[in-house]
């Protein structure tokens, strides 16, 4: 009997447990299913993109460019996200693929012309045929003032968001922002607390007891530079995006703007007090304006506006009977006295043109004559061979060289001169066979750092070329060797370039070389290559 009733309770344990963890793992999944059809939205028969909520235009930031496209700027999305440098340390090896022209969405006219409703849908508009549509009343010379959206138009691919986009497609790396970021620390961290970058004196900042054989080692300029120099200096920043009213360099941007409109004189919009003993001369002049209207059009600050329209009339009312410019300037005091020089200088003059291209994009009045009498200059400047003539009498009268060649080169080509004339191509022939070599910069004649600066905007805008794609691609990558290979890595200079070769050291010693490999470096988001064609090729009348 005690036998019988163990192998009934040996048989019976077992057999309960199992039936106790199937009842368990059956009320575990009701429950699942129950908390599962709890949490599930009714569906409401409508699907809604993601896209439609964050903005699938081409235009728009792509997302993971949203944790900050620059090194060292603060992230502005997730933490999780990559930064636009991570990425293309991932992707720089390979060679993009060719991207559409960018379009930008203008302002329409609110009057359209009676066969508008026999004209393209607005999406599906190039770039050029949007521009027609706003060109301002004036016509191919550019007359008449009209609006322009900031950060737009050429700029379109400057600021932190959009400068990811310019380097993919344009061949800049990591390294080289993380060059142009070291390079604008520098030169905020040399800047006088007036607002200038001081050409004989900026070494003061981390040499406080610099001998004069040291100062020297730098690169003295001399006091009447500031005011150029400040200017270039401005334009390295408004280069990269930065502007006055917010970012990381905004206290830099807007004292350099306060120390230039400080120094604009009243009676006639030119800049240089004639009070100081160090008056600038045109150079600086035209550096001012250019590093003015530069912020003007990446922050559409319209205060800027009227001191740029004094400036940018001072400007042409200073223009030669040849059509360029010369160094000397007109003085209040002094204007009775004033004699107009017939000399042309053809690295005031390209730096002018900058100005008046800006001037335009801007908004400005640039009457047809002023246009007409630069034209005449640049043709006159020109040799048959490509040749640019420094000057046609006076200082360095003939004088020839690389860089008076690459300057003629894309001053002729922002003026409208066609890419494929005889000119641009012998022209960008001769650019390709002397690129950037750190080993050459200090050359007078040869391809020094100032003619990298033409030279790969020349180079850029010559992608719309036959083997332009080529061209470019050899040019950036002896560029970027020249550049990131030499730059300062450490102590009180990291981020500076030495001052190499003549101009360098003595127009404006390591401030100026620094700022003008910053904006080399620049050259990938600086400016929008296919705005700069269009908006040429509306004065191409000149050249009929």
């Amino acid at each position: 009997m005690t036998d019988r009733r163990r192998k009934h309770r040996d048989w019976v344990t077992p057999a309960l447990m199992t039936l106790s963890l199937h009842l368990l793992a059956l009320t575990l999944f009701i429950n699942h299913k129950l908390f599962s059809m709890m949490q599930q939205p009714a569906s409401t028969g409508v699907t809604l993109k993601v896209s439609a909520l964050v903005g699938d235009d081409p235009d728009d930031d792509q997302q993971q460019d949203d944790a900050g496209a620059a090194p060292g700027e603060p992230a502005q999305a997730q933490s999780a996200q990559p930064s636009v440098a991570e990425i293309l340390r991932q992707t720089q090896d390979v060679v993009p693929a060719p991207l559409p022209a960018r379009e930008y969405t203008r302002p329409q006219p609110e009057s359209q012309p009676e066969n508008s409703s026999e004209e393209a849908p607005a999406d599906s508009m190039t770039l050029a045929q949007r521009l027609a549509q706003m060109r301002p009343a004036g016509g191919a010379s550019g007359s008449g003032e009209a609006s322009f959206t900031p950060g737009g138009g050429s700029h379109g691919l400057r600021g932190q968001g959009r400068s990811g986009e310019g380097l993919r497609r344009n061949g800049g790396s990591a390294e080289t922002e993380d060059a142009v970021e070291m390079g604008l620390a520098w030169l905020a961290g040399v800047q006088d607390s007036d607002g200038r970058w001081d050409s004989d004196g900026y070494m003061g900042h981390y040499l406080p007891n610099a001998s004069a054989l040291q100062k020297g080692a730098e690169g003295m300029g001399l006091g009447r530079n500031d005011i150029g120099v400040t200017g270039l200096c401005l334009m390295a920043f408004t280069g990269a995006g930065y502007v006055h009213t917010g970012g990381r360099f905004a206290q830099t941007v807007r004292q350099a703007k306060d120390y230039l409109l400080a120094n604009q004189r009243i009676e006639d919009g030119g800049f240089g007090l004639e009070r100081d003993g160090n008056r600038p001369d045109m150079y600086g002049h035209v550096l001012a304006t250019l590093g003015l209207c530069d912020l003007y059009l990446q922050s559409g600050d319209q205060k800027l506006r009227t001191p740029l329209k004094r400036a940018l009339t001072y400007l042409l009312e200073m223009q030669g009977p040849g059509g360029g410019w010369d160094y000397a300037q007109r003085w209040p005091g002094a204007q009775a006295n004033f004699k107009r020089t017939d000399r042309n200088d053809l690295s005031i003059s390209g730096w002018a043109i900058m100005a008046l291209v800006a001037a335009r994009e801007a908004g400005f009045d640039v009457p047809r004559e002023n246009l007409q009498r630069v034209k005449s200059m640049l043709a006159q400047a020109t040799m048959n061979d490509g040749d640019g003539v420094y000057a046609n009498t006076g200082v360095r009268a003939d004088a020839r060289g690389l860089a008076m060649l690459a300057v003629s080169n894309v001053s002729r080509r922002l003026m409208g001169e066609s890419a494929d004339s005889g000119i641009q191509q012998r022209q960008r022939e001769r650019l390709a066979r002397n690129a950037p070599d750190w080993h050459k910069a200090g050359d007078l004649l040869g391809s020094n750092e100032y003619a990298w600066y033409y030279g790969s905007l020349s180079m850029l805008l010559g992608r719309d070329t036959s083997g332009g794609d080529n061209r470019w691609r050899e040019w950036n990558a002896a560029l970027k060797r020249a550049l990131i290979d030499n730059q300062c890595k450490s102590g009180p200079r990291k981020g500076s370039f030495d001052p190499v070769g003549h101009w360098a050291r003595n127009g404006g010693g390591r401030l100026y070389m620094t700022a003008l490999c910053v904006l080399n470096l620049e050259i990938y988001y600086r400016y929008e290559p296919e705005y700069l064609r269009v908006r040429a090729a509306e004065l191409a009348w000149l050249w009929e």
